[in-house]
């Protein structure tokens, strides 16, 4: 059983009225109850304690309760990849990809996983670090995605990408995105990406809208290292999860890397990733025509 919860609350919206009702269910399960900074402004005095940082309640908490969407799952989750803490996600938000229950489940579905009765689904999260004349002068991690995209100015980014230090394609294009399993629903979906089952090991490299056509995605073994030199690249900047953001220059060098952080998500028990896609992408909705074709049923 998961004796100290963490709980995070999405930063963008109001959610007062479904985390009270969290805390409640949480209290219920007897584990002790620390709130994020943002949880406790949204009580208030309600909240009866203070606020903790991300990285306290990485350092006091065995789990981590994030009530939200697939964006506020993927800033915690590169806040507590240093303490190995797993998360659970309540879905508040849209889609809910990595969100998996939904608010009207909770009080049915977070008890028994608080008991530790749920499945451990590992997630392997990506690094980079932004080269400029030698030097990094950005890192980060991430859970979706990293990548390069255009900024205000909307013109093309040209540049060259190296996979294992041998150079595999020179490209114009909106953009370029390097996508880990998890993040293949995410932006390299939008883009025409392929998706991968999270326990394969692999990620993609899927171009933004390229100016030559046969650019097309390519699937890569997750050891892989992968270099981004921008040759061309106006206001163009380079990215972590499309949440942390770093400007890039004509001779800057991305390069990508498997992280040795993992996220770790747990499930109910009977998650089942396939259930997943037939619902989130309507996989089970088969469309019927209103009209009835004379020749149904005939042969020839």
């Amino acid at each position: 059983m998961f004796s100290k919860v963490a709980i995070f609350v999405k930063p963008t919206e109001s959610l007062a009225g479904p985390l009270t009702a969290l805390i409640s269910v949480i209290r219920k399960t007897g584990a002790e109850i620390f709130l994020d900074e943002r949880s406790a402004a949204t009580l208030g005095e309600r909240a009866g304690s203070r606020g903790y940082t991300r990285a306290e309640l990485g350092e006091l908490c065995d789990l981590a309760v994030v009530l939200g969407g697939d964006g506020t799952m993927l800033g915690v989750a590169r806040s507590l990849a240093p303490f190995g803490t797993p998360i659970v996600g309540v879905n508040a938000g849209r889609l809910g990809f990595i969100t998996d229950i939904v608010l009207e489940d909770m009080e049915r579905l977070l008890p028994a996983l608080i008991q530790g009765q749920c499945t451990r689904d590992v997630r392997r999260m990506l690094g980079a670090e932004l080269v400029r004349n030698g030097e990094c002068i950005f890192s980060g991690l991430a859970v979706n995605d990293i990548g390069v995209s255009h900024g205000r100015a909307g013109g093309m980014v040209e540049f060259i990408v190296y996979v294992n230090g041998i150079q595999m394609a020179s490209q114009s294009a909106d953009g370029i995105i390097c996508s880990t399993p998890t993040g293949s629903t995410a932006y390299s979906l939008a883009a025409g990406g392929p998706l991968l089952a999270p326990m394969l090991d692999g990620v993609t490299l899927v171009p933004v809208a390229p100016h030559t056509l046969s650019n097309r995605p390519i699937v890569l073994p997750g050891e892989s290292s992968i270099d981004i030199e921008i040759t061309e690249s106006r206001d163009a900047v380079a990215y972590f999860d499309m949440q942390e953001f770093a400007d890039v220059q004509p001779g800057d060098v991305l390069k990508i890397r498997p992280s040795q952080r993992t996220f770790t998500m747990l499930h109910p028990i009977g998650y089942d990733y396939f259930d997943l896609l037939r619902r989130k992408l309507k996989w089970n909705f088969m469309p019927t025509s209103s009209r009835q074709d004379p020749n149904d049923g005939k042969n020839g």
